[in-house]
């Protein structure tokens, strides 16, 4: 029985074991199933994974190309931004310095604005002034047309006083007389008389030009018709010594402080008449008050010195006493007065002409007529002057015996 017991038992338990083994093997398989299931799942799902991981790293890569882009634009706006901070600094800092000028300009322009109100004030007040001035010009020129018409009929009357130029050609056919006025009416002049079978002729320079040389010729002319036509005086330096007298007296002169310095310079010649004697010569008498003599005798040129003062003034006045020289010329000598107008000349080298070129001139032209010799010296002191203005009154006088 036991042995049967055992048997069963071993074969229930084999059963048992055989159900357990088939339920095992049943809950393996379906386990195992179950893990395939969940195994295919999970490759499903890596792979999955894997393309999702493959799309990511790509996606990655992508992203990282992209920051790397990214940060390499940041670097670069990075830079143009510490560019565009420092051009907006320095143009800040040029707007400051526009706002300061501009500032400045606008006070300049309140002073600018400020000044060109009191031009515009002045200019208003130079515009009447103008208007005054045009005024006053006008009544100048008035004034001025009537002084020269004046100043042109004193020409007339001072001419008219001048002895004819005829009348000493009557004395002197070889002769001329070469006058050039500074202004229209002169202080120079020269005299002509005839009296007590002389012929007296006088070159005289006053002082000034113009109108009040004018005045003192007119007081020169008639004093020498005074002393030489009324009172018949004749000798050169008794002339000149009454001439020296009446200017002080005319002028008031010889009054306690007297300013006037007025007076005058002459050449004086007297001949005798007729002019040539038996044995064809010629006596001159001169006397000079500041003004030679010049002769040319055979082609010398001489010189005969005046008394070193003048007629009238104040300088010398006790000492004056005029001297008479006496020469005797040969026919065909040449002799010459004048005012000191001609050597005092100024040219175009703003030089003058000076005494020792006149009298250089004066010789150079011995072999001219008397009528060419004017011409000549007139045509010289011309081109000498060119456009320079005329220094003084120019007289020149010349008599061939």
């Amino acid at each position: 029985m036991s042995g049967w017991l055992i048997v069963i038992i071993c074969v229930l338990l084999v059963a048992l074991l055989m159900v357990v083994y088939n339920r095992i093997s049943i809950s393996y398989k379906l386990k195992s199933n179950k893990l395939l299931d969940e195994q295919r799942l999970l490759e499903k799902h890596l792979s999955e994974f894997k393309t999702t991981l493959a799309l990511y790293t790509e996606e990655k890569e992508k992203f990282e190309l992209e920051k790397n882009k990214v940060q390499e634009k940041n670097k670069k706006i990075w830079t143009m931004s510490e560019t565009v901070y420092k051009e907006k600094k320095r143009v800040d800092e040029q707007l400051e310095l526009l706002r300061t000028e501009k500032e400045k300009l606008e006070a300049e322009k309140k002073k600018v604005d400020e000044k060109v109100k009191k031009l515009w004030t002045q200019s208003m007040a130079i515009h009447k002034e103008k208007e005054k001035i045009n005024e006053i010009k006008i009544e100048i020129e008035i004034a001025h047309r009537e002084v020269m018409d004046s100043v042109t009929y004193a020409k007339r009357i001072q001419e008219a006083v001048l002895p004819s130029l005829s009348e000493i050609a009557q004395c002197f056919p070889h002769s001329f007389v070469l006058f050039k006025p500074r202004n229209i009416v002169s202080g120079d002049f020269y005299w002509h008389s005839l009296r007590k079978n002389k012929v007296i002729i006088a070159s005289v320079d006053c002082t000034g030009h113009g109108v009040p040389g004018a005045f003192m010729s007119l007081i020169g002319n008639t004093l020498l018709n005074h002393i030489v036509n009324e009172k018949g005086i004749t000798d050169p330096a008794e002339i000149l010594n009454q001439l020296n007298k009446e200017v002080n007296h005319s002028l008031h002169q010889t009054e306690s402080g007297s300013q006037s310095r007025d007076g005058m310079d002459i050449a004086l010649c007297v001949f005798d008449q007729p002019l040539a004697g038996l044995d064809g010569t010629v006596c001159l008498q001169f006397a000079g008050a500041n003004r030679p003599l010049y002769y040319v005798k055979e082609n010398v040129l001489e010189e005969i010195k005046a008394d070193k003062f003048p007629i009238g003034g104040l300088d010398y006045n006790d000492l004056k006493n005029f001297t008479t020289q006496t020469i005797m010329l040969s026919k065909g000598s040449t002799i010459y007065i004048s005012t000191d107008g001609y050597a005092d000349q100024f040219g175009v080298n703003n030089k003058k002409l000076k005494t020792k070129r006149f009298k250089e001139i004066l010789l150079s032209i011995q072999n001219k007529s008397m009528e060419e010799q004017k011409a000549h010296l007139d045509l010289f002191i011309e081109e000498w002057k060119g456009t320079q203005e005329q220094t003084d009154d120019i007289l020149v006088m010349g008599i061939k015996v």
